[in-house]
């Protein structure tokens, strides 16, 4: 069925009628779209970093009220530290002194072991804490170079030089004073 009206146009009534969208040609929207993508990853991504950022500033706030707490814990074993290293040092005092304690005896009993026969020792003078000076009178240079390698054979004795050797005289006896000097190893 046709229908026809026949009223005139300005009375006709009139249909309401929705404005035309021009939809825009690709091209002009392209930008626009990639500038919205682009704001909305910006957006995503200030969003996780900020929370990310509170979360960290709780961490390190839970961590400081943390180490609070155990201040006076961590201060003891600074304490109890200190103290344990005192005692420590004054041990290795007392076990040094206690490995030495024999080594002048055992210096003094190398030197008697190793004087040959007709030979004197007179004097022993520590000059350092490890270097001897040894006097004494005997008959002969060869006598003294005996000593020299009796003493240079034993392990702890080193550089062993000798420093002076002359003529003297005891109650009419042809002598030879000597001065030898040598370090001891402990």
């Amino acid at each position: 069925m046709i229908r026809i009206n026949l009223l005139p146009k300005e009375e006709r009534a009139k249909r309401r009628t929705l404005p035309a969208i021009r939809v825009p040609q690709v091209g002009a929207v392209v930008p626009f779209a990639a500038l919205g993508v682009v704001l909305l990853v910006v957006g995503t991504l200030t969003t996780l970093q900020g929370r990310e950022i509170v979360r960290l500033r709780n961490d390190v706030a839970e961590q400081r009220a943390e180490a609070d707490r155990y201040k006076p814990q961590l201060e003891k074993i600074r304490q109890i530290t200190q103290k344990r290293e005192e005692v420590r040092a004054r041990l290795d005092i007392v076990a040094r002194l206690d490995r030495q304690r024999y080594f002048r005896v055992q210096v003094l009993d190398e030197i008697s072991k190793s004087v040959p026969e007709n030979l004197w020792v007179t004097n022993v003078t520590e000059l350092s804490e490890r270097r001897y000076q040894i006097d004494g009178v005997t008959f002969s240079n060869f006598i003294v170079a005996r000593f020299m390698d009796n003493l240079t054979a034993k392990d702890r004795w080193t550089d062993v030089d000798l420093d002076v050797a002359q003529e003297g005289s005891i109650d009419d006896l042809e002598v030879v004073k000597f001065t030898v000097y040598s370090n001891a190893q402990p």
